[in-house]
């Protein structure tokens, strides 16, 4: 393979900030260790709901980065409190703004970037003789400038899905009308069938979309290193990152505050950190404002920050979609989690992908969004295992999900599409 220029187009790009930047930021800078020449192609003028510049000193020096405007809405569809998605608002003019959004802008806000990038990506492969596209979605917008390009250039294209497309969780929240919802899942079949290669990042996934094409692969999120531990005074519990309303485990707080009740020393001893963005159901459920003393939120932080004030974790939290349909998209912080070898208590169907990775990896256990008795006595034997200075777990072996091993199984995929 002599060619090894691959044009890669994201919308989520440093200063982009959140969990889906991380993913292509870490894959292109080890693509460039592969001897890869990689262009990235990203919007001048974004809409990111979360900024972290300090990320843009983590983009390798030898990635060429390019920057095209577009007309952006998408923040007319945002509320004003900008940590919701504003899918659960209230009032007559946001129930008018939801319903244009889920069926005027067909496949998403970002729609008006789709021939401006399309037309610049496909004059710049036939000028610089790019070997390979990549698009990453979400957006969905971007699967359309993936097939536009291929089209034009009938360049190698890879599609990377971070998450589905039809099946997309948000949109069942979505006043989206049936005709909406059959364009989506033509489009999707027609850009996943017009693919050379399709990435997904979660094995129930990579099942349906091989229904659709045979070149579809299972490259899993990661992290890039192990972290260091250090020892905590208090039984620190940690979330970090986007929690929605859909997200919320009110029976974690509510067995929070029981156990705090009953347990003095427990009570004492207990400190929850909730690091992100938090829609206002979860900043007002009763239980948190009862335990206000023992829980503290902070805003968003950026990643070598976050790492540092979480050292001293002794379990996580992680929370999917509370929703019985869901199940094929497994959080992107979950491989965070997995660098500083503590538990994890899940909240997930026990027949999801992230139940069956966390049973695979024997990382921590998993609730439904209704147990109680089970949760309760599970937390219970955590802080036992506290106290006796018992919760790390040195000997486990994650390397599976080392982003260096992942770039591997990557470049596999890229040398088959090429090939």
């Amino acid at each position: 393979m002599t060619n090894k220029k691959i044009l890669l187009i994201t919308y989520y790009w440093p200063p982009s900030g959140g969990s889906g930047v991380h993913r292509w930021l870490n894959f292109a800078n080890k693509l460039c260790d592969l001897n890869y020449d990689i262009t990235v192609l990203t919007s001048k003028t974004p809409n990111y709901q979360i900024k972290d510049s300090s990320l843009e000193n983590f983009v390798d020096s030898r990635i060429n980065v390019l920057k095209i405007s577009s007309f952006e809405p998408s923040s007319f569809f945002k509320s004003k409190n900008s940590n919701s998605d504003n899918l659960s608002s209230a009032g007559f003019l946001n129930k008018i703004k939801l319903y244009i959004r889920a069926n005027f802008f067909f496949p998403d806000s970002r729609k008006f970037w789709i021939n401006k990038a399309s037309d610049y990506a496909s004059s710049y492969i036939l000028k610089n003789k790019i070997a390979c596209l990549i698009t990453t979605s979400p957006p969905f917008s971007l699967n359309i400038i993936g097939y536009q390009i291929k089209k034009q250039t009938n360049c190698k294209w890879i599609s990377d899905y971070r998450d589905p497309w039809s099946d997309f969780f948000q949109f069942r929240k979505m006043p989206m009308s049936k005709s909406t919802l059959n364009k989506h899942k033509e489009w999707e079949k027609t850009c996943l069938k017009f693919a050379d290669s399709v990435i997904v990042t979660s094995p129930r996934l990579r099942e349906e979309y091989l229904n659709f094409n045979q070149n579809t692969y299972l490259i899993n999120n990661g992290f890039l290193n192990y972290n260091a531990n250090k020892k905590s005074e208090s039984f620190n519990m940690v979330y970090s990152g986007v929690m929605k309303s859909s997200q919320n485990p009110k029976n974690l707080w509510k067995v929070l505050h029981e156990i705090s009740q009953s347990n003095k020393s427990f009570g004492v001893d207990l400190n929850l950190k909730l690091i992100g963005h938090f829609d206002n159901e979860i900043k007002n459920n009763k239980y948190i404002e009862l335990l206000k003393n023992k829980i503290k939120f902070h805003g968003y932080t950026k990643k070598q920050d976050l790492d540092k004030q979480i050292l001293d974790t002794n379990c996580f939290i992680l929370c999917d979609i509370n929703d019985e349909k869901s199940g094929n998209l497994i959080p992107g912080k979950f491989y965070h989690y997995l660098s500083f070898k503590k538990p994890i208590i899940a909240f997930s169907s026990n027949k999801s992908d992230t139940a069956k990775i966390i049973d695979e990896t024997c990382s921590g256990k998993v609730f439904n969004f209704s147990e109680e008795n089970d949760l309760k006595n599970h937390i219970l034997e955590l802080y036992n295992n506290f106290k006796n200075n018992d919760l790390s777990n040195p000997n486990k072996n994650y390397d599976k999900y080392l982003i260096s091993n992942l770039t591997m199984n990557l470049n596999d995929v890229i040398k088959n599409t090429l090939t």
